[in-house]
């Protein structure tokens, strides 16, 4: 082997063709070796995500309070608890209920005491240790009134007793077979809120500037000159006791609306942001570009026409609830609200839930079948009976404020005519031009409705959908839209509607109870229809105390039975929930939620930067 200083005289030692032999020898020996390095590379060298990188979320909203035990009225606050909480349970990307701050737990014979082992590698994000102390304390507070916790009605009657540091226990009144995926609520610290009364726990900055110990700290936040929250930036858990995010800085910017040059869609088109946390069915065109990714997801929520029985005696009639529903073609309701984004149902008991069936009797789209039930008690008026008897209605209201319509000097005719343009105009308000006929009964009354609902796309377009078909049956229907802010106090606390569109969101629970049980029929109840049926009650409260399966789809199947029968609601369809995201963020494997906020379920495994690993175990 000669030496490398020896290796210059190669050419004069070498004829001219060994030379071009041992040049192309050493070609080829280079271009193997460089071969085989992209061979090793490709086989036992991967990509992996790393941490690193930024993630921008638009949002259409703002937060308000950042505290589990108010986050479910607000979607923002919800997505937000997300992020920073833990509970002692959570469910998984694949929605499997999972211990979380617990390490483990056990249920008692009689199934009302659970007692859970909590993990002790566990520190809040300002370092200080997690304990039983907080969870008995979080319990504690939302069971005051003083606090004035809307999941206070849920947890009424549970005691909480710490056992030791790391062990605590529930104890139930009752058999409540779903309390487990209750607790996937976030805990509270009880060193950072013990010296807090309960009833200033709603003006404390903890309600903005959040500690718990969840995969993402609260960094900072900026407000502009009238305290609207447009930015919210959290960083990275680097202690988190599961597998810290890979992201490092996940950041939420707030809009007014969506559509707007200002809007949240706007700042998704010009990159200004990396993601929208809802796809409106209606913009859905505006949001699909090129490296923009849209996840459709299943979500179980429905909307549902809710009768206000108390409110309209006309709605007490089963038949005429029966013709409501048979005068609406809920497929291009569907088609038209949500652009086909969801599927038609009746009942309340949603696709994947025990005691669903594709089997389920339902009600045909039958306008013919509508007025026969009508015409048992409601005749037909024409339009033009019906606006004469409106006419001389007016003029007997209005003829105080025309004194000289019925005098017989030189400016009768000028009052008449002025109180008749006054009547024309208020006539052009209360009646359709489209309506053809009327509905009266033997006491002279007109079959008029309320309809109530959010004053957003979706509702606007079912809404108007909704009253051109029972204006077919000859029913006057009056739509009334209402800032969805303004849904719990204007209308749910004094159930002010006669019909009311509007939509729920079920959640992991199949438990009906809060919706249809007769104690829930005021505020802040969720029966909305004011619905009392005193077997219903029993099959809802039968249904909370099983846990077989088998047992608990009979139940549910009967209940769904006695609901078609009763028709306190229609059951209009459950929609599926978008949002979207560049297609520089990778790692997204969520299909199906149930809450919006549940699109995070693996946000731990999201991620933008990438890195080289050897994985020399890989076989071929």
């Amino acid at each position: 082997m000669p030496a490398f200083r020896q290796l210059r005289y190669v050419r004069k030692v070498l004829t001219r063709q060994e030379f071009f032999i041992l040049r192309g020898a050493t070609v080829i020996l280079i271009a193997a070796i460089v071969w085989s390095g992209i061979e090793v590379t490709g086989a036992y060298r991967m990509e992996v995500p790393a941490v690193g990188g930024a993630y921008v979320e638009a949002v259409v909203g703002s937060p308000k309070l950042v505290n589990p035990l108010f986050a479910n009225v607000n979607d923002v606050d919800r997505d937000l608890v997300r992020l920073v909480y833990s509970g002692l349970m959570y469910y998984d990307e694949n929605l499997q209920l999972m211990p979380d701050l617990a390490e483990s737990y056990t249920i008692s014979e009689d199934k009302k005491t659970y007692t859970f082992s909590l993990r002790q590698d566990v520190v809040w994000h300002d370092g200080e240790p997690f304990t039983a102390h907080d969870v008995a304390f979080t319990f504690e507070a939302i069971q005051d009134p003083d606090v004035g916790s809307p999941l206070q009605v849920s947890f009424q009657g549970i005691h909480v007793q710490v056992i030791d540091d790391y062990t605590v226990s529930f104890v139930l009144a009752d058999q409540f077979q779903p309390f487990l995926s209750s607790l996937t609520l976030g805990i509270l610290p009880e060193h950072i809120w013990i010296n807090i009364p309960y009833e200033q726990i709603k003006l404390a900055k903890t309600n903005l500037q959040p500690v718990g110990t969840g995969p993402y700290t609260f960094h900072k936040l900026a407000k502009d000159d009238t305290g609207f929250v447009f930015r919210y930036e959290l960083s990275r858990n680097e202690s988190y006791y599961r597998n810290p995010p890979y992201i490092q800085e996940f950041v939420f910017q707030f809009f007014g609306d969506y559509g707007t040059d200002l809007g949240a869609i706007q700042a998704l088109r010009q990159q200004k942001v990396d993601g929208l946390h809802f796809v409106p069915a209606d913009l859905k065109d505006s949001v699909t570009r090129k490296h923009i990714q849209i996840h459709t997801l299943q979500l179980p929520q429905y909307t549902a026409l809710f009768f206000n029985q108390k409110k309209q005696p006309y709605l007490a009639d089963v038949d005429v609830r029966n013709a409501l529903a048979y005068a609406l073609d809920k497929e291009r309701i569907l088609r038209e609200s949500l652009e086909e984004g969801g599927r038609v149902i009746y009942s309340p008991v949603l696709p994947g839930f025990p005691g669903f069936s594709e089997e389920i009797e339902k009600t045909p789209y039958s306008v013919e079948q509508a007025n026969e039930l009508l015409d048992k008690k409601w005749k037909r008026v024409s339009s033009d009976a019906y606006a004469e008897k409106q006419r001389e209605r007016l003029r007997l209201e209005l003829a105080d404020q025309f004194p000289m319509a019925s005098s017989t000097e030189e400016n009768t005719t000028s009052m008449n005519a002025e109180l008749e343009s006054t009547i024309d105009a208020r006539l052009a308000l209360e009646l359709n031009e489209a309506q053809l006929f009327y509905r009266q009964n033997e006491d002279g009354d007109v079959l008029q409705l309320n309809l109530v609902t959010a004053d957003v796309t979706e509702y606007r377009q079912a809404a108007g959908l909704i009253a051109g078909f029972w204006q077919e049956l000859g029913i006057k229907t009056n739509i009334r839209f209402i800032s969805p802010k303004e849904i719990p106090r204007e209308v749910l606390r004094e159930r002010n509607y006669d019909v009311l569109l509007y939509g729920f969101i079920i959640g992991s629970d199949p438990d009906q109870y809060p919706f249809w049980h007769s104690s829930q029929v005021d505020f802040p109840g969720l029966n909305l229809s004011q619905y009392v049926n005193r077997s219903v009650d029993e099959l809802l409260v039968k249904a909370r105390e099983t846990d077989n399966q088998e047992e608990l789809a009979k139940v549910y199947t009967e209940f769904q039975e006695k609901i078609f029968k009763d028709r306190p609601a229609i059951f209009l369809h459950t929609p599926t929930y978008r949002y979207a995201t560049s297609d520089k963020i990778k790692g997204i494997h969520v299909e199906r939620i149930f809450h919006p906020s549940d699109r995070f379920a693996n946000v731990t495994q999201w991620y933008i930067k990438t890195k080289g690993e050897w994985n020399f175990s890989k076989s071929e």
